[in-house]
């Protein structure tokens, strides 16, 4: 059975994780090396990079091998966030920091790695938890209150911080 997506989907995984985990180092720096976001960005370069030599050079390859290799680097790239995710508990000595780094970004990045290695493998995908069915008024409940507290938080910074007084 072919499966429904190329191998190489699992590149461009891999690079959406290192600019994900890059984004979180920059805008969180306090608690990150300096330059743990270049590092993030050299990772999601060297994914770009065998994403644009790979129908040149992996296309050559059985479908299986260009899985596990695909499958490699994503991991490598979820495999840096839970590094970085690590490195705040441990040498920042931030646990509640670090667990929502963890929530807010290995967790999904891992679970989005099994989810699409089971629908590649197996053509169907693990089941995940269920969640409880949220209708249209909710979603829209839910987009409009979060654009209704941006633009408050823009109102706040354009004044320069004067809600404080």
């Amino acid at each position: 059975m072919d499966p429904v997506f190329p191998a190489q989907f699992f590149l461009l995984l891999g690079i959406d994780i290192f600019l994900g985990g890059s984004i979180i180092t920059v805008i969180f720096d306090e608690h990150f090396p300096n330059g743990l976001p270049y590092i993030m960005d050299f990772g999601a370069v060297v994914g770009f990079v065998q994403l644009v030599l790979g129908p040149q050079y992996l296309t050559g390859y059985p479908t299986d091998v260009q899985f596990y290799y695909c499958t490699a680097y994503a991991t490598i790239a979820v495999l840096a966030v839970v590094g970085s995710n690590l490195f705040v508990v441990f040498v920042r000595r931030r646990a509640r920091v670090g667990g929502v780094f963890a929530i807010a970004g290995s967790l999904p990045s891992a679970l989005a790695v099994l989810y699409f290695a089971s629908a590649y493998v197996n053509g169907v995908a693990v089941m995940l938890p269920t969640i409880p069915f949220l209708g249209w008024p909710v979603v829209w409940g839910a987009f409009l209150g979060a654009t209704a507290i941006l633009l408050v938080a823009m109102v706040i910074f354009a004044r320069g911080g004067q809600a404080e007084d």
